[in-house]
C-alpha cells in the first residue's frame, strides 16, 4: 500500500502526450513546467528529471542551469498537463501543472522567479539531461496555495533549442 499518491508531470505531458518540448533563444530565465497546489493540499517533489533536446546550433563552451523556484505573478499562456498517477487508483492530481511545449510550444509568461528549491547545471550541447531521486523524507515539500515552477536558464543564447523536464511528487 502506498504511503501517498504518486504523480508525474512533465513538458510533454498534454491531453495528446508529444514530444514538443520548451523552446527558448534567450538567456533570460524561462519556466517549461508550471504547477500550483490548491488551498488544500500541499506537493513534495520527490524527483526531477531534465534535459536538452536539441537544436540546430548549440554555443560554444555553454551551460544550461535547470532550477525548481517559488513563483510569483500571474501565470499566462502554456498548455494543461496531464499529471499522471504513478500507482491505484487513477485520481486526479489536486495540484494544477502547466507546461511550455505539448501539441504547440506555448510560452508560460507572468512569473517572477522566486526562492532556489532545487538547481543543477548541464552542458548546453544535445542530449544533455540530469535526473536526481530524492531519498525519503529529503523530498521538496511546496505548501499549499504556492506557486513553483521548473525553469532553465541558458548561459548563451541558442537558436530555439528546446528543453525538456518533468517533476515526480506525492500528495
Amino acid at each position: 500500500m502506498a504511503l501517498a499518491r504518486a504523480y508525474k508531470a512533465g513538458v510533454f505531458d498534454t491531453a495528446t502526450p508529444l514530444a514538443t518540448g520548451a523552446t527558448s533563444t534567450v538567456t533570460t530565465p524561462i519556466p517549461i513546467l508550471y504547477g500550483i497546489t490548491t488551498a488544500t493540499n500541499d506537493f513534495n517533489i520527490s524527483a526531477i528529471r531534465c534535459n536538452v533536446l536539441g537544436a540546430t546550433t548549440f554555443p560554444a563552451n555553454a551551460s544550461v542551469l535547470f532550477s525548481v523556484n517559488i513563483a510569483t505573478g500571474t501565470k499566462a499562456g502554456g498548455n494543461a498537463v496531464v499529471a499522471r498517477q504513478l500507482a491505484g487508483s487513477v485520481l486526479a492530481a489536486n495540484t494544477v501543472f502547466s507546461t511550455a511545449g505539448g501539441t504547440s510550444a506555448a510560452p508560460i509568461t507572468g512569473l517572477t522567479m522566486g526562492a532556489y528549491l532545487w538547481s543543477q547545471e548541464v552542458p548546453f550541447t544535445a542530449g544533455s539531461s540530469w535526473g536526481e531521486w530524492f531519498t525519503p523524507g529529503f523530498e521538496i515539500p511546496i505548501p499549499i496555495s504556492t506557486q513553483f515552477a521548473l525553469f532553465v536558464t541558458a548561459s548563451s543564447s541558442g537558436t530555439g533549442t528546446t528543453f525538456g523536464g518533468e517533476i515526480e511528487g506525492t500528495e
